[in-house]
């Protein structure tokens, strides 16, 4: 027994004699670096934030170049550095450990820059109670001690206090243009002055009617065409803004509704998804939507425009009419005619649904309603739900189950549709369903009505497919025939011919005039022209997938810029 008993004795003394050794030798380990180390800046003052460490100290901090850190405790994950100058900056910050059983972690760093400048006021002038007397409001700019203006030719400042958000002044001539110059003071080294702005002004009696003004301070009044119906063609910079005055208040439109301008869009609170995609171009012709006034605690979004040139007309309509209560505007560029167009659908008013055409181009979401169905909006109601690049923004399973003032604001009056969604900018043919939800879309276009005699046109339009490769056709309908088409692939290189089908009713759309796309590809336009002979009023073109493969996704193809012309 005492031979059994002295083994385990001796492997107890040799542990110990081991574990005395060890006392000597302790181990550490270095701390992981802040995780997450996010900053973001106003004016003068940058705030950061970072994930904890475990088992850290606390945090020592520097900045740019600086060798002297700053030790803050371990519960601190922000930090606020106040009275930093203009110009880009380092933040670095390490995790302390306790030297014994932890070592200091590595630097993170995160680089941002200081423009302590204050944001530039945005007043607006109205008339006062006299003829000869200027109200000019603004909103308060955070940061500001104060505010600098003056009128016309003056030169010298008038200082107000941070408080004062209103001026009244009298005795301008009425007929004249005039200005009003605004600046934000600011206090260094907290803030600097903001930039100048000078807001032109007239003092045209706008108590009463519809007015438009644009940025130059430019008025015009808008005519009641019908009853609460105001109309007038303006005339706007290449790049302006528009304010509607509905007896004397202003007017911008209602964010996401509509687009809220005219040319490429350039505006945050356009329907289409412009917000999140950030290479994405879109281009309007026309736009319509919901209109808000400016109170004291909220600005108003102005009509944009963005057009090429120096200048352009634009007609505008405002409709104050609604049972609701809310104007709605509709704003249309004015082009130089073409007598020869017969009938032209660019999609413009297509607002609602995510982007699938642009996804190559870093799509995420757009913004769509609550509810996918035509039957009870009218296409100008403010989209607040989001869509994903896939989702379409309404389902308008027939153009007779659609409220006659939605096809109206999507210009799709007399046009014969059939199981085709509403993207931001084009129109898509059939569903991806299968089985007894199989839906094959088809679009027609109205009757030729402007034709007069039988005449050879020419139709054009643009399609991109979705991932299948059976033939689309492409139909003539009531009288006239294909003479001719081509296809320009992709929108590059040479057209291509396309033979006529059915005794020249009709060509196929095949997987070479428009390959296939996968969701997330970088999808290009293929541009179609078709030459008809012997076209009257009566004839129609139709583009009916219905015949498209054994299920209804191989029927899916987005159509844009629809022209017909009288050769």
């Amino acid at each position: 027994m005492k031979k059994l008993l002295l083994f385990p004795c001796l492997l107890l003394a040799l542990g110990l004699s081991s574990c005395e050794s060890s006392d000597d030798e302790i181990m550490s380990i270095e701390l992981v670096s802040p995780k997450k180390l996010a900053v973001t800046t106003e004016l003068a003052t940058a705030s950061f934030k970072w994930d904890a460490v475990a088992k850290a100290e606390g945090y020592a901090y520097a900045l740019d170049n600086s060798t002297e850190y700053t030790t803050i405790d371990a519960a601190t994950t922000t930090l606020k550095l106040t009275r930093l100058s203009r110009g880009s900056h380092t933040f670095r910050i390490y995790a302390v450990g306790n030297q014994e059983h932890t070592t200091d972690s590595a630097e993170r760093t995160v680089d941002f820059d200081i423009d302590p400048t204050l944001p530039t006021p945005a007043p607006s002038c109205t008339r006062g109670e006299s003829a000869d007397e200027v109200v000019v409001t603004w909103q308060a700019v955070k940061g500001a001690i104060g505010y600098a203006y003056k009128f016309n030719d003056e030169t010298q400042w008038t200082e107000v206090g941070a408080d004062v958000l209103k001026i009244t002044k009298s005795g301008f001539d009425p007929e004249a243009k005039n200005t009003f110059t605004i600046y934000a003071k600011g206090q260094l080294p907290d803030s600097e002055d903001s930039e100048e702005l000078t807001l032109p002004f007239q003092l045209i009696d706008t108590s009463e009617g519809v007015w438009a003004r644009t940025s130059d301070g430019s008025l015009y009044e808008l005519k009641e065409s019908e009853s609460g119906i105001y109309t007038a063609a303006i005339t706007c910079k290449a790049s302006d803004d528009i304010t509607i005055l509905i007896e004397n208040t202003p007017y911008g439109f209602t964010a996401y509704s509509g687009n809220g301008g005219i040319g490429t869009v350039n505006s945050v609170y356009a329907t289409v998804p412009f917000y999140t995609y950030p290479a994405a171009v879109y281009y309007v012709r026309e736009s319509l939507g919901q209109m808000t006034a400016k109170t004291e605690d909220a600005d108003i979004n102005k009509f944009w425009v963005n057009v090429s040139g120096s200048t352009c007309k634009i007609d505008v309509e405002i409709d104050c009419t609604n049972a609701d209560k809310t104007p709605r505007y509709r704003l249309k560029l004015v082009e130089n005619e073409d007598p020869s167009i017969i009938l032209e659908q660019y999609f413009d008013l297509m607002v609602y649904g995510g982007d699938w055409i642009q996804t190559g181009k870093v799509a995420s979401s757009g913004r769509k309603l609550a509810s996918t169905s035509p039957a009870a909006i009218d296409g100008t109601e403010p989209a607040t739900a989001t869509a994903s690049y896939t989702t379409f923004g309404i389902n308008i399973s027939s153009d007779k189950d659609a409220a006659p003032a939605y096809l109206a604001n999507r210009g799709l009056t007399d046009w014969g549709i059939k199981y085709c969604y509403e993207f931001p900018g084009y129109v898509r043919l059939s569903n991806s369903a299968s089985g007894s939800n199989m839906y094959y879309g088809v679009l027609t276009t109205p009757k030729l009505s402007k034709l007069t005699a039988a005449s050879i046109v020419t139709v054009t339009f643009d399609a991109v497919r979705f991932a299948s490769e059976h033939d689309i056709p492409v139909k003539v309908l009531n009288a006239g025939t294909i003479a001719s088409a081509q296809v320009v692939v992709e929108g590059s290189g040479s057209a291509a011919s396309i033979a006529p089908e059915s005794g020249g009713k009709s060509i196929n759309i095949t997987s070479a005039h428009c390959p296939k796309h996968g969701n997330e590809a970088l999808k290009k336009w293929s541009n179609f022209s078709i030459t008809i002979e012997g076209a009257t009023a009566e004839t129609q073109i139709c583009w009916d997938t219905t015949g498209a493969g054994s299920t209804s996704a191989n029927g899916r193809i987005c159509l844009d810029n629809i022209v017909v012309r009288k050769n």
